[in-house]
C-alpha cells in the first residue's frame, strides 16, 4: 500500500516529461522555421522593425529553459524508481557498474585500442579527403604574438597523430632554405575552404561578420568585414573591409571570391607586433595619400620640406603639402613611367625623367613645362648639383644605345635652356642600367650604381673614372637606390641581392662603412637627417607577388640604428613592395610609396626621438 503514492508521482513525472519533450518539438519547428527564412532571405535582417534574430535568441533560451526542465525531472523520476527498488537489487546494480568501470580501466590499461567518438571520427574521415586541396592553415605556434594563416595544399593527414601535413608553395626567398616549405599542423589550425562550384552549400556571412578572408592578389589571410553578401551583390563575391588596410580611419572596401572566405577563428591574433615594435609604431601618424593610378617610383621634398613630389607609372608627377597631405597639383606632359624627380634649392624648378625618352624642366609655382631634353632611350634618373646650375641625367640601354651619364647646363632664364650635354659619361658596361647617379661633394664627381652592382667615382669635369667599388664587397646584384646624407660625406644604397642588404659608403673613397641586413630585395633608402637612424623599403619585385606583407614581400619600412646597424623597428601599411622612401629635412616626418599606388606619410610623435636600443 505504501508504494501507491510513488507510482503516482512517477506516472505524473511521466506526464510532464511527456510535455515538456512536445513543448520542446514545438520550439524546434519554430526555429526552423526562422532558419529556413533567413537562408532564404538574409538581407532581411537588414529591414527597419524585423525581429527574426531577437525571435530566434528567445526560442533558443526557451529550447535551454526546457530541457534543463528535463533533466530535473528526468532525475526525479529516476529516485522515485530507486526507492521502488529492493535495497538488495540497488547495491548489485552499482557492484555491476563498478566492475564495468573497472573491467573498462582494465581494458584501456592493457590496451592501445581507444574509442573515438563518431564526431571526431567524420571530422578525421574529412581531414582525410581533403588531399591536394587548398586550405587556409595557422602556421605559427599557439604562443605566437600574432597568427599568420595561409592558403596551403593539403598532401597528407596522419590518422595517428591527427595532424594534417600541409605544403605552401609560395614561400619566398626569405624563408629558410628558400623554395616550398611544408607544415604539419594540428586539425584545429587547418580550415577548409568553401566548395568553389557549390555557393548554395557555403555558410553565408551577414553584413557586419567578422571573417577571415584572403586578401586579393595574396596567399594570406587577414581579419576582414562583411560589407556586403555575394546574394546582395548577384555575384559570387563578398565586399570586405580589411583591419589595418588603412590607417587614418577610411577603410577601402575589397572584393573576395566567397571560396576565400571562412569563419573568423575564436581568439584570432593579429597584428600584435613585439613591444619594441609596437612602441615605434605606435609613434606614427600615418596619412593617407591617394593621387596616383599606378605604382609609385620616387619621392622627393623641397630644401623647406614643406613640399613632397611624387613618381609614378601614371606619367604625372604630383606636388603635396608635407604638412598635411593635401594634393597641391600634378605636372602633365610627361607619355610614359616617370622614374625620378629633383627640385631646386629655391623650390621653383622641378625636373623629372621618364621612360618617354625626355626628362623635363618644370615651374613649381605654375606646374608650367620649360623645356624637355629628348634622349634616344628613357631617362632614368636626375639630380641638380649644387647651386642648380647643372643637372645629371642617366638614360637606359635602349636599342644599340648603351646606358650613360648626361650632364646638363640648367639656364636661369628658360628661353636660353639648351639640349646639348656639357659631359656624357659611357659606361663600362653599356648594356647595364644605371639606375641612379647623384653630384659628389662640392660637384666635383659623380657617383653612380645600377644592375651591374657596382658603384663608380667619376670626375664631374673630365669624365674620367676614378674609381670602382670593391666587388668582393658590398652589394651581388642590381643596385636599385642611393641616397646621399645631408652633408655628402657619405650615402647609403638599397639592392637587390640574396643577401637583401643595404650599404652605407664613404662618398670620397667608396670604402664601406655600415651594412644592413633586410632580410628581403631593397628598393628604397633613405637616412634621417637628425637621428642615427636609416630606413629600407622593398618587397618582392612586383611581377613575382603572390603573398603578402608577412611573409615574402615583407612590405614595411624598417628602420635601423645607423651605427649599431641593428633594427630598431617598422612601420607597415603598404600592400605591395615599397619602392620609394624619403625624410623630410627636419627629421619629424617620412614618406613613403608602394606598389599599391599610395604615399603614406608619417609624422613622428616626440617620444620617437627618444627611442634606444
Amino acid at each position: 500500500m505504501s508504494s501507491t503514492p510513488d507510482i503516482t508521482g512517477i506516472l505524473e513525472n511521466t506526464k510532464e516529461l511527456d510535455r515538456l519533450r512536445k513543448e520542446q518539438e514545438e520550439v524546434l519547428v519554430e526555429v526552423n522555421k526562422i532558419h529556413k527564412k533567413l537562408r532564404s532571405s538574409p538581407e532581411v535582417v537588414e529591414k527597419p522593425g524585423d525581429t527574426s534574430l531577437s525571435q530566434l535568441k528567445n526560442l533558443f533560451i526557451q529550447a535551454k529553459e526546457l530541457s534543463e526542465s528535463e533533466v530535473t525531472v528526468s532525475n526525479i523520476r529516476l529516485a522515485q524508481l530507486d526507492s521502488l527498488l529492493p535495497s538488495g537489487q540497488q547495491r548489485g546494480k552499482l557492484e555491476v557498474a563498478e566492475g564495468n568501470g573497472l573491467k573498462r580501466k582494465r581494458m584501456k590499461a592493457g590496451s592501445d585500442v581507444t574509442r573515438v567518438p563518431p564526431s571526431i571520427r567524420n571530422q578525421m574521415k574529412a581531414y582525410a579527403s581533403l588531399k591536394g586541396e587548398q586550405v587556409a592553415a595557422r602556421i605559427t605556434a599557439d604562443d605566437a604574438e600574432q597568427d599568420e594563416w595561409l592558403v596551403v595544399k593539403v598532401i597528407h593527414f596522419d590518422r595517428e597523430t591527427k595532424e594534417v601535413e600541409v605544403l605552401d608553395e609560395e614561400s619566398g626567398d626569405d624563408e629558410e632554405g628558400g623554395g616550398q616549405r611544408t607544415y604539419k599542423l594540428p586539425m584545429s589550425c587547418v580550415l577548409q575552404f568553401p566548395k568553389r562550384n557549390d555557393p548554395s552549400t557555403t555558410q553565408e556571412f551577414l553584413p557586419g561578420k567578422h571573417v577571415l578572408a584572403v586578401y586579393p592578389g595574396t596567399t594570406a589571410l587577414y581579419k576582414a568585414t562583411v560589407v556586403s553578401t555575394p546574394r546582395k551583390r548577384k555575384s559570387d563575391e563578398y565586399l570586405l573591409e580589411f583591419d589595418d588596410d588603412e590607417e587614418d580611419g577610411a577603410l577601402p572596401q575589397r572584393t573576395v571570391p566567397f571560396h576565400k572566405v571562412v569563419a573568423l577563428p575564436e581568439g584570432h591574433r593579429q597584428s600584435s607586433p613585439c613591444d619594441k615594435e609596437r612602441a615605434f609604431k605606435e609613434k606614427m601618424r600615418p596619412i593617407l595619400m591617394k593621387g596616383h593610378e599606378r605604382p609609385l617610383t620616387f619621392l622627393r621634398y623641397n630644401r623647406d620640406g614643406d613640399m613632397l613630389f611624387s613618381c609614378a607609372k601614371d606619367h604625372t608627377p604630383t606636388l603635396w603639402y608635407a604638412d598635411n597631405g593635401e594634393r597641391h597639383g600634378t605636372f602633365r606632359g610627361h607619355n610614359g613611367a616617370v622614374w625620378c624627380c629633383d627640385v631646386s634649392r629655391d623650390s621653383l624648378r622641378l625636373i623629372t625623367g621618364s621612360a618617354d625618352q625626355s626628362a623635363k624642366l618644370w615651374d613649381v609655382k605654375t606646374g608650367q613645362q620649360l623645356f624637355s631634353f629628348k634622349f634616344g632611350s628613357p631617362a632614368r634618373s636626375v639630380d641638380f648639383a649644387l647651386g642648380d646650375k647643372l643637372a645629371v641625367i642617366t638614360t637606359d640601354p635602349f636599342m644599340e644605345r648603351t646606358s650613360a651619364i648626361h650632364v646638363k647646363r640648367i639656364a636661369e632664364d628658360p628661353e636660353d635652356q639648351v639640349s646639348e650635354s656639357v659631359l656624357v659619361l659611357e659606361s663600362p658596361n653599356g648594356r647595364k642600367r644605371i639606375n641612379r647617379a647623384v653630384w659628389g661633394p662640392l660637384n666635383q664627381t659623380i657617383v653612380s650604381g645600377g644592375e651591374d652592382a657596382v658603384l663608380r667615382i667619376w670626375d664631374a669635369e673630365t669624365g674620367k673614372l676614378l674609381k670602382e667599388s670593391d666587388s668582393e664587397v658590398g652589394h651581388k646584384n642590381t643596385i636599385t637606390s642611393l641616397t646621399k646624407s645631408a652633408d655628402d660625406s657619405h650615402f647609403i644604397t638599397g639592392s637587390l641581392d640574396k643577401t637583401a642588404k643595404a650599404c652605407l659608403w664613404d662618398m670620397r673613397t667608396l670604402t664601406l662603412l655600415k651594412t644592413y641586413v633586410s632580410g628581403v630585395p631593397v628598393n628604397a633608402v633613405s637616412m634621417s637627417p637628425l637621428l642615427d637612424h636609416v630606413v629600407l623599403g622593398g618587397g618582392q619585385d612586383a611581377s613575382a607577388v603572390t603573398t603578402t606583407d608577412h611573409r615574402a614581400g615583407k612590405f614595411e619600412a624598417k628602420f635601423y640604428d645607423k651605427i649599431l646597424q641593428e633594427e630598431i623597428g617598422g612601420v607597415k601599411g603598404h600592400f605591395g613592395p615599397i619602392n620609394a622612401l624619403a625624410f623630410n629635412p627636419d627629421g619629424k616626418s617620412f614618406s613613403s610609396g608602394g606598389e599599391d599606388g599610395y604615399v603614406r606619410l608619417h609624422h613622428f610623435d616626440s617620444d620617437y626621438f627618444n627611442i634606444r636600443i
